[in-house]
């Protein structure tokens, strides 16, 4: 085992989970003793976000860019990039960097390892291009759940043992519990002896909050005094018409609604369960690891990533997407018992510990490495 020379490649115009996945691993990779470079549009935000955590970045390379020229220059900038660090394995995480690495490999004839790591729920596209692109051009592909590894191996006929499966990582010290922030709890006037359940993720019709919504008038049948928290910023759906379906329903004193919060872990610790209630995407779950990670018992749907990672009646609960009842129920059955909210929370953060650790997430991309370069 030898420290590596790894080049990382992420190409998007905001830091989306995607985003996340690279940054982490690379970061990851760099505790352990690794070379890594982050490459990527100039000033791109994943390119900020690696330079606020100290990793090494070459910003000479435009991949969001493909028209024919740029193509060339960016396989001139990563040919000189690959010699001048001595690369020993590239890592891209979307497909105009996988396809500048591989056209660079097949028009100099170079033998460097190329891995492809997708976290995008869309399948690949099934045509002779992209199968050829996949099967002879990169060594190994990784998912970072299991629902994406089956559109490999069926439409591009990919052999099993070429896809590998490695889910993200969290810093576990950064989030940990602690105590629930009184500043947070006197803001949003809410009193000590009243349960939270809380729900962060852009405000977005794939994240499920109006079944989130739905299911709090369920819970407030039985618990009157519960509040119910929705963290996140404005995106496909704007806040006002979430607030108008919670007055629609007579909740208004139940709900907060608190945007884009600086610090999320301020507000996470307030919860005393956290909720995942999307009906698509996460296939990179960032925010069920955040609260499992600060001891918060969870609730969340049946989609790609999330029961991967919540171990169900362990430390949560699994329910189907868009099912009001059964996310209401779960949420019920862990504010009704306190008992079962500790130790709930407990395990999560157990888990996180064991499975989802920084230093975990970079061993599992180490062996798949290493093993790669044998």
């Amino acid at each position: 085992m030898r420290n590596l020379n790894i080049l990382q490649l992420i190409n998007v115009r905001w830091y989306n989970a995607c985003a996340y996945y690279a940054i982490t691993l690379s970061y990851a990779l760099k505790r352990r003793g690794h070379k890594v470079i982050v490459a990527a549009d100039p000033k791109s935000p994943p390119i900020l976000e690696a330079q606020k955590l100290g990793l090494e970045v070459y910003e000479d390379l435009y991949l969001s860019h493909t028209s024919p020229g740029m193509i060339v220059y960016n396989i001139k900038r990563m040919a000189d990039l690959i010699k001048r660090e001595n690369i020993d394995i590239i890592n891209a995480h979307r497909g105009e960097g996988h396809l500048v690495v591989a056209l660079y490999k097949y028009i100099l004839k170079k033998k460097i390892p190329l891995i492809r790591t997708r976290g995008d729920t869309r399948p690949p596209k099934d045509n002779i291009f992209n199968r050829y692109l996949n099967n002879n051009l990169t060594d190994l592909i990784i998912v970072t759940a299991e629902t994406l590894r089956g559109s490999y191996l069926q439409n591009l006929k990919i052999k099993p043992e070429k896809v590998s499966e490695i889910s993200v990582g969290i810093d576990e010290i950064f989030f940990s519990p602690r105590p629930p922030d009184l500043i947070w709890r006197n803001r949003l006037n809410i009193s000590e002896g009243d349960l939270v359940v809380g729900m962060v993720g852009r405000l977005s019709p794939v994240k499920g909050h109006k079944y989130f919504i739905q299911a709090a008038e369920f819970v407030l049948k039985k618990i009157p005094q519960a509040k119910f928290i929705i963290a996140g910023e404005n995106a496909q759906i704007k806040a006002s018409q979430l607030k108008e379906k919670v007055k629609e329903s007579n909740m208004e004193n139940n709900f907060r609604f608190v945007g884009k919060v600086n610090d999320i872990r301020e507000i996470i610790s307030v919860f005393d369960v956290g909720v995942v209630a999307s009906v698509g995407s996460e296939t990179i779950c960032r925010v069920l690891l955040e609260y499992m990670a600060m001891g918060k018992p969870v609730v969340g749907t049946s989609v790609n990533a999330i029961p991967e990672v919540i171990q169900h009646g362990t430390n949560g609960f699994v329910v189907p997407p868009g099912d009001k009842e059964a996310l209401g129920e779960a949420i019920l059955q862990l504010l009704e018992d306190k008992e079962k909210r500790i130790n709930f929370g407990n395990a999560g953060r157990s888990s996180v510990e064991k499975n989802f650790s920084l230093e975990q997430f970079a061993k599992n991309t180490e062996e798949v490495y290493f093993e790669l370069l044998k």
